[in-house]
């Protein structure tokens, strides 16, 4: 099962495809086949009484009421189907994708976490996991531009796989570890290169250069776990205007999900809704003002984005 937050002229909500034995098939919005689920939930408050508290839910509030993303869903689906009511939720007319997560309360990604990326750069992979934050209020969706600011010198995209927490996790053991995911999306850990090399040579954080407004492009949606059978094996592209930049497969990760997991969750609490960006591989390069960016992860999906 896959979700999107989207509009189509009016409020934010939350958009579920349908799955195929509805008639859906997760095929994208254009096919029709997305349900209203904020306007569902709604509909059906008894069945979903925290939303008394919470009444225009993003996916984040979602998750943190939702411990079991999958079969909740498939629960209700089946209860709709019984009902007759599933053709009314139904949404008319094309959807605008937003970022899926657009509120987590922190978004972790992982350095030097392909081998070939960490040598391109003149790097060995670390002992231990190098991970850093992005700001939140880096985040936009599909189809937003990028914003090249005037005084960065060189703007690089960098593809990865992120996946996102679905229950509270604190110090989990790596056999547990997997059963804390929700799902995945795609990202685009934009990076200022020039801020980000002037950053290391002061022995700084690579933050700010990392977390400028419009610095990470996330979609098109949060694929749940039922459709992504391994997640370390996706391919992986990067295109600008077309051309391949950066193609590798997730196998290729250093440090596997499960150990990411037990990593972070023993130094910091995992909240449902947080972004996990799990590192980028070789071929990374600057891009220019007016280049499109478009990122291909299978069974996940193509987030594009403009360069202005």
């Amino acid at each position: 099962m896959r979700l999107a937050y989207a509009h189509n002229g009016g409020r934010p909500f939350i958009a579920l495809a349908l799955p195929s034995s509805q008639g859906g098939g997760g095929r994208p919005a254009a096919d029709g086949n997305w349900l209203n689920w904020s306007l569902c939930m709604r509909e059906n408050a008894a069945r979903f009484t925290w939303l008394a508290a919470c009444p225009d839910p993003t996916l984040v509030d979602w998750l943190r009421n939702t411990p079991e993303p999958v079969a909740s869903l498939k629960e209700s689906l089946a209860y709709l189907t019984d009902t007759g009511c599933l053709e009314k939720y139904i949404v008319q007319g094309d959807l605008r994708l937003k970022a899926p997560i657009p509120n987590p309360t922190k978004i972790v990604a992982l350095g030097r976490n392909y081998a070939a990326h960490a040598a391109e750069f003149g790097n060995v992979v670390p002992e231990e996991p190098i991970y850093f934050a992005k700001a939140p209020s880096s985040i936009i969706g599909p189809d937003e531009a990028i914003v090249y600011p005037s005084y960065v010198k060189r703007l690089d995209p960098e593809i990865e796989l992120a996946f996102v927490i679905g229950r509270r996790a604190r110090a989990v053991p790596e056999e547990h570890a997997m059963a804390m995911v929700a799902g995945y999306t795609v990202l685009n850990d934009v990076t200022a290169r020039d801020m980000q090399k002037a950053a290391q040579g002061k022995g700084c954080p690579w933050f700010a250069s990392k977390s400028l407004d419009t610095f990470c492009p996330m979609g098109p949606h949060l694929v749940l776990t039922d459709e992504v059978s391994d997640p370390h094996a996706l391919e992986m592209t990067l295109r600008v205007n077309g051309e391949v930049r950066q193609h590798a497969t997730t196998g290729d990760l250093v440090v596997k999900i499960p150990q990411l997991i037990t990593y972070i969750s023993r130094q910091m609490t995992l909240e449902p809704g947080d972004v996990i960006a799990t590192g980028t591989p070789e071929g990374i390069g600057p891009v220019q003002r007016g280049d499109v960016l478009q990122c291909d992860i299978s069974q996940v999906g193509t987030l594009r984005n403009p360069v202005l």
